[in-house]
């Protein structure tokens, strides 16, 4: 039975002594240890423990180390570990239901005796189930407390309060449905360590109430649905360090935390990002006048929503170091320069202002998801190379656009020029009646002519030069009308003819004789 048993460390000899047996998670025999440890129900000759209950008197003086595993349902009482002062370390291993009364674990309460002793109660509870952490659960004189993949139901108000010389408070792995309001109270410890686990529901404003934390304050591979503002409430730590965790919702100045030393924000996911999120994290006064500026790192963290100023940063405590902030966005080339304007830190220096604000600049540290042929891996780019193919794509996009519309204005221009020429030449025909257009007409046209004549000779109708075109009025508009032609000479080429035309449309009139130069 020697790892599956309760036992105790006598101080004296420091020799372990087997209290009890468990067989199986469900059913513990007891046939060594005081039977008021535990409710039992007589089967034959053996003894089945139904819950096993842990008070004062049954812990034996002078134990200092005393362990209980794999039982079903195991109940500490308040004040179990009153008048036993060497008693130095309890652990509970896989209990399937842990019930912690107020006080369960508190230990000499008085500060008294010299802080420098190493006298304390080391309390380590590892793979159980406690429904509530009532009011008081961890009080006084408690060394190192740790909760070790545990299931808690609910943390009460000052569940840990009133701590002394407390070095370690450590929750590894741990699922808490709720946290009540003020649960961490009012006490000082060296290393404050949140690593993995999950935290649902909400965790209330002023969870964590007037901590001081001397050393480390580290929160690791945590999961986390709601921070409220003003949940973590804490000064002093050295170092402050929040680490690949998620936060679904983190609202504006959630982490109250003022810093002896640096801060470093990396590689978490922020799901929704309030304004001002980060804005109450600062340094003590006189650690900055005194060593200057501290050092703030944001790096490789992911941010899905955001609002306006969510990067605030107190510029007046740090010298924030922005690196590889990722926009889980479609990047959008209309969206980067507002994007990093709203991202970025708000600083009176317009250098380190302007670094971040300008995608244009290199040291801008915002990336942004470039869904371009990259559908089952998300592929992420910098804000800066996104912005280079924004303006390639964009001067592109002005050529081609250029070209379409000298184009189109061509095609424009064409169709008017061809609309303006029919429209005329239509024009044209309308106004000019019986206009001979091919020699032969011209030819009809002067054989009429000839043939009312009396003196017109027949062998100057086809010496007639075809393309002279004479416009001859309707005869129903002018009765009596002599028709004169007289083409302007200029220098001519060839020698002219003369064609003899007499014109005569009612004979009343003596002939008259035309003359009709043509010139080749």
């Amino acid at each position: 039975c020697a790892s599956n048993s309760i036992y105790s460390l006598n101080q004296q000899n420091f020799t372990p002594r087997l209290m009890q047996c468990c067989h199986s998670p469900n059913v513990c025999l007891a046939p060594l240890f005081p039977s008021n440890l535990y409710s039992m129900i007589p089967i034959g000759h053996v003894a089945f423990i139904t819950e096993a209950v842990l008070s004062s008197a049954v812990v034996p003086e002078g134990t200092s180390h005393f362990v209980i595993e794999n039982c079903t349902t195991l109940r500490v009482k308040s004040h179990t570990w009153e008048g036993h002062r060497y008693i130095q370390k309890v652990e509970l291993f896989n209990i399937t239901e842990l019930i912690i009364e107020s006080d369960a674990f508190s230990w000499n309460e008085t500060l008294a005796l010299d802080p420098n002793l190493l006298i304390g109660l080391t309390v380590n509870i590892s793979n159980s189930t406690i429904p509530e952490l009532p009011s008081f659960s961890f009080k006084g004189r408690l060394i190192d407390i740790s909760l070790n993949n545990v299931n808690i139901g609910s943390v009460e108000a000052f569940a840990f309060a009133s701590l002394h010389h407390t070095d370690k408070l450590e929750l590894v792995n741990c699922v808490v449905k709720d946290f009540k309001a003020q649960a961490f109270k009012k006490f000082a410890v060296n290393r404050l360590h949140i690593i993995g686990g999950y935290f649902s529901g909400v965790v209330q404003s002023r969870t964590m109430l007037e901590l001081e934390v001397k050393r480390d304050l580290f929160i690791d591979k945590l999961t986390v649905d709601t921070l409220k503002s003003s949940a973590l409430i804490i000064q002093g730590p050295k170092t402050f360090r929040i680490r690949d965790s998620i936060f679904q919702i983190v609202e504006g100045e959630a982490f109250r935390i003022r810093t002896r030393g640096r801060t470093l924000i990396q590689n978490n996911v922020f799901v929704t990002l309030a304004k001002g999120a980060f804005a109450t994290i600062n340094a003590d006064h006189f650690i900055v006048s005194r060593e200057g500026l501290q050092d703030l790192r944001f790096e490789n963290n992911t941010i899905q929503k955001f609002e306006d100023g969510c990067l605030i940063f107190d510029v007046n405590s740090y010298e924030p170091q922005l690196h590889h902030v990722i926009l889980n966005e479609s990047c959008s080339c209309s969206l980067l320069e507002s994007w990093s304007v709203q991202l970025s830190l708000h600083s009176n220096q317009e250098q380190r202002k302007k670094r971040h604000n300008d995608p244009t600049n290199p040291a801008n540290p915002f990336w942004c998801r470039n869904d371009n042929g990259h559908k089952n891996k998300p592929i992420y780019i910098r804000f800066y190379d996104f912005n280079e193919e924004c303006v390639v794509s964009s001067g592109v996009y002005v050529f081609l656009i250029v070209i379409v519309t000298s184009a189109l204005g061509l095609v424009v221009i064409i169709l008017l020029v061809v609309f303006w020429w029919r429209r005329r030449r239509k024009n044209n025909q309308r106004r000019w009646i019986n206009v001979p257009t091919s020699p032969n007409n011209q030819i009809a046209k002067s054989q009429k002519l000839n043939n009312k004549g009396n003196n017109v000779e027949k062998g100057n109708k086809r010496e007639q030069d075809a393309r002279i075109t004479m416009v001859v009025p309707d005869g129903r508009t002018y009765r009596e009308t002599e028709l004169h032609v007289i083409v302007e000479r200029t220098e001519p080429l060839l020698q002219p003819e003369y064609v003899d035309m007499i014109v005569n449309e009612t004979n009343t009139k003596p002939e008259a004789k035309n003359y009709i130069e043509t010139h080749h």
